[in-house]
């Protein structure tokens, strides 16, 4: 019989659905035919399992495609991460780096007596401040550990009020938008007895 109209026949043949005529005739044929016989075995095998040839050598290169987009995806965190932790530990341990980031400068003031005098602020060793980074964020701190309230006043480089007396409690803050970049600027504090932190940053 004909090759092809055993193949027809075989789902019926596997199914138990064929009539004894026609299962001994396909019997037959299988017995006689490697073709049909190697046909049968693929039919019978569980579909998920098979795959056309065609598929299988379609598949292969977009699995090596993969593979490599994968480790490229991780070498790229790998290295992100890597940059981002030296960079945070560069800013963090190198002063000169943290200071131009994160500029602050701090001026400390010892008060021996109640006296209602002007007193100015060394920042650096120098009598002025000068905001030379656009990372200034440009606001004074009374540190939480000074003793007292604090009156402040700003002059300019010609000796110019140009922030007028204002009253700084311990731990309190008071942004500076007025000032500007590159002008040196002196800083005077009033206050009672006592010691006192004053942090601009």
């Amino acid at each position: 019989m004909n090759c092809n109209i055993i193949k027809d026949l075989l789902p019926s043949y596997i199914d138990g659905i064929c009539s004894e005529d026609t299962t001994k005739v396909v019997e037959e044929h299988l017995n006689c035919c490697e073709e049909c016989r190697l046909h049968l075995d693929v039919m019978e095998q569980p579909t998920t399992d098979i795959l056309p040839e065609e598929v299988i050598v379609a598949k292969a290169p977009f699995k090596k495609i993969n593979k490599k987009r994968r480790i490229q995806v991780l070498i790229t965190i790998l290295i992100t991460f890597s940059i981002t932790i030296i960079g945070s530990l560069v800013v963090q341990e190198v002063g000169a780096v943290n200071q131009i980031f994160f500029p602050m400068s701090t001026a400390t003031v010892n008060l021996t007596d109640d006296k209602d005098e002007w007193t100015t602020l060394y920042f650096d060793d120098k009598d002025y401040l000068k905001f030379d980074s656009v990372f200034w964020n440009k606001e004074i701190v009374n540190h939480a550990n000074s003793n007292s309230d604090v009156i402040l006043r700003i002059k300019d480089e010609n000796g110019h009020v140009v922030v007028d007396e204002f009253k700084l409690s311990p731990g309190k803050s008071v942004k500076l938008d007025e000032l500007k970049n590159n002008i040196k600027y002196s800083f005077e504090l009033k206050a009672k007895k006592g010691q006192f932190l004053i942090n601009v940053v």
